[in-house]
């Protein structure tokens, strides 16, 4: 249920493990990557009564784009309906991977004992919340005995000296077994499974134990690749801490009450307290001063954060999600993480002009924080447009922005940015006369109007012989023209794709002017326009949609109830993908129904592609909706 990434430090063993918690929900998928990325491993929980949910698939998925090592933790053994083989089933087919099981549960649900750890050759019992180890009931001895032999038999084929000890029937040590499943999951050959009863304590700390053992150390993963920003070289950063300081910038926190907060992993080098960071993203330099690590939400200082560690800087303004911090002269690049398109966006208003300024200002700040946050003023609907990854992130969004500005706003789905066009050839005259005592004002010119090709955009000619009018108002019989296309045609959206020239007109010594002919253009194009059989265009876009397949057919006949059209489709893994061409009306709450059909399985890519003529039924809907509107303008 999470919707934020927090950092909890552990230490065990001698070792330190910052363990990130992530949020399970696509939406958040900005928070999910960047803090994935600067992770050694994943530990997947799956609940023993639920099996397997959407967020595990998200999790998977990330892990093996990143070359991550995977562990499953079966949790809530001891919930009421818990089945650990039914999970465990769940999980196989789910990923297929092959799984080894380091720990599993004596019983399960009300029947639960604790936890048998394959390693230890011990049981681990919860006691008030803390884990103890007892024996292994005697009844389970020979259980415990299989399942070992085939956890060894997995560390084995890690290397090649510890397969040819075990062909020899030699007994491996704990040592050689614990090195054997490192290079197993490090080689995403093997996923170890392990169960705990988080309430009670039970196995809890022996999954502590297997993390320091078997999780690879930051010096132990594939060296992180950057870009030298002068020579434009790439570079190889490795774990070392006697190397010039390199820090990813992962999370950041803006809050009106604990100010500004900047998550970072050091990924070679040491940051020291008091010293100056190179913020090569942006070009500025920061001071080092109140340097932390975070429990949750407690601040805990530290003097310094060595290679493969996170920390914690507060009051660096000018460093967001994404930069790199490096020390001087450094000039080291590590590229900010790729994010999926964005797929949601929605118009967001406020009561007054000035609360909307301090909304621009306040989404601003959370866009620094969540790369997958956008913001941007659509001139052709008159709205102010914020997209990301899915109704629920600009949900949280929005209450950020009402915590932090104390401004009430409103999230409305937006206008669709039609277009209007002309599709038959016709002319006709452009008059503007006014006589108010004095200096009156004239203006006449004779247009023709022709439909331009998709794409082509406005063409003018000026066609006048004999001097008719005056060359000089050829510029302002262009601008009444553009000014009237800019506010449509029927329906008050902007006409594109027109040919116009000026081919005949009069013009009066003393009355005409600039401003006249102008006015006469923008009138005669309104009114001829309107005899050209003038349409309304849509906006369609390329719709790329990635499901299992035993949702296929119901994503398909919901693609064809919005008017869509199925391009194609092919299998990429365990998932189908259908390409489609969508309107973008029928595309502003597809998420919702998308999530709803695939029970939160499936995902969509969408990008506009190209315009096309509304059917006339819902062009006469929009014409007669925008009929009064019209009216008031005129």
């Amino acid at each position: 249920m999470s919707i934020n990434a927090s950092l909890i430090p552990v230490e065990r063993l001698g070792a330190k493990i910052n363990i990130l918690d992530l949020p399970g929900y696509r939406d958040f998928v900005g928070e999910i990557r960047n803090s994935m990325r600067v992770c050694d491993g994943v530990a997947i929980v799956v609940d023993a009564s639920a099996g397997v949910e959407v967020g595990a698939e998200l999790a998977w998925e990330y892990a093996g784009e990143f070359n991550l090592p995977c562990v499953f933790i079966v949790n809530k053994i001891d919930r009421e309906r818990a089945n650990y083989e039914n999970a465990l089933n769940e999980i196989k087919k789910a990923f297929g991977c092959r799984l080894v099981t380091v720990t599993y549960p004596m019983g399960g649900a009300a029947s639960f004992e604790g936890c048998v750890d394959l390693l230890k050759m011990k049981m681990s019992k919860g006691d008030n919340g803390k884990s103890v180890d007892a024996d292994i009931p005697a009844q389970a001895r020979k259980q415990a005995d299989d399942l070992r032999a085939e956890l060894i038999e997995a560390a084995a084929e890690g290397e090649d000296a510890i397969t040819e000890k075990f062909l020899e029937e030699a007994a491996l040590t704990s040592e050689e077994i614990l090195r054997g499943i490192k290079l197993g999951m490090m080689a995403r050959r093997i996923c170890p499974v392990l169960t705990v009863s988080a309430a009670q304590g039970a196995g809890v700390t022996n999954l502590l134990d297997f993390i320091v053992n078997c999780f690879p150390s930051p010096a132990e993963r594939e060296a992180v690749m950057a870009k030298n920003v002068k020579s434009q070289a790439d570079v190889e950063l490795k774990c070392d801490e006697s190397a010039p300081a390199v820090a990813y910038v992962f999370k950041t926190i803006s809050d009106p009450y604990t100010g500004h907060l900047t998550f970072f992993k050091v990924i070679q080098g040491e940051v020291v307290n008091d010293s100056l960071l190179s913020n090569i993203s942006r070009g500025h330099e920061e001071r080092v001063n109140h340097l932390m690590t975070m429990r949750g939400k407690k601040p805990e200082p530290v003097n310094k954060v060595s290679a493969g560690d996170i920390g914690v800087l507060a009051k660096l303004n000018a460093t967001h999600t994404g930069d790199t911090l490096c020390a001087p002269k450094t000039a080291t690049l590590v590229q900010p993480t790729t994010m999926p398109p964005i797929t949601v966006q929605m118009a967001v208003t406020a009561k007054s002009k000035e609360d909307e300024e301090k909304i621009g200002m306040v989404i601003h700040r959370l866009i620094e924080q969540d790369p997958t946050l956008n913001l941007h003023r659509d001139p052709a609907i008159k709205q102010t447009i914020i997209s990301g990854m899915g109704e629920t992130q600009l949900d949280v969004a929005v209450a950020r922005l009402k915590y932090q500005s104390k401004v009430e706003v409103e999230l409305h789905v937006p206008k669709v940015p039609y277009r209007e066009t002309i599709t038959r050839k016709a002319e006709g005259q452009g008059k503007h006369k006014k006589q108010s005592g004095g200096r009156g004002q004239f203006g006449e010119c004779w247009l023709r109007l022709e439909p331009q090709p998709e794409g082509a955009g406005f063409a003018f000619e000026w066609k006048i012989v004999g001097g008719v009018i005056p060359t000089k108002y050829q510029p302002s019989v262009e601008k009444g023209i553009v000014q009237a296309m800019e506010r449509g045609i029927v329906a008050g959206y902007p006409a594109v794709d027109i040919m116009a020239s000026c081919y005949d007109g009069k013009d009066h010594p003393v009355d005409s002017s600039d401003m006249a002919f102008q006015i006469a253009a923008s009138k005669g194009f309104k009114a001829i326009a309107r005899t050209a059989n003038p349409i309304l265009l849509e906006p369609i876009c390329k719709v790329k949609v990635i499901v299992p397949e035993q949702y296929m057919g119901d994503v398909m006949g919901d693609l064809n109830s919005r008017r869509g059209r199925i391009l194609g489709m092919n299998a990429e893994g365990r998932k189908q993908i259908v390409d489609a061409l969508v309107p973008l009306s029928e595309m502003y709450e597809y998420s919702k129904q998308l999530r709803s059909i695939t029970q939160g399985r499936g995902t969509f890519e969408m990008v506009y592609d190209h315009y096309e003529r509304l059917p006339a039924d819902l062009q006469n809907k929009i014409v007669a909706a925008a009929a009064p509107e019209a009216e008031e303008e005129e």
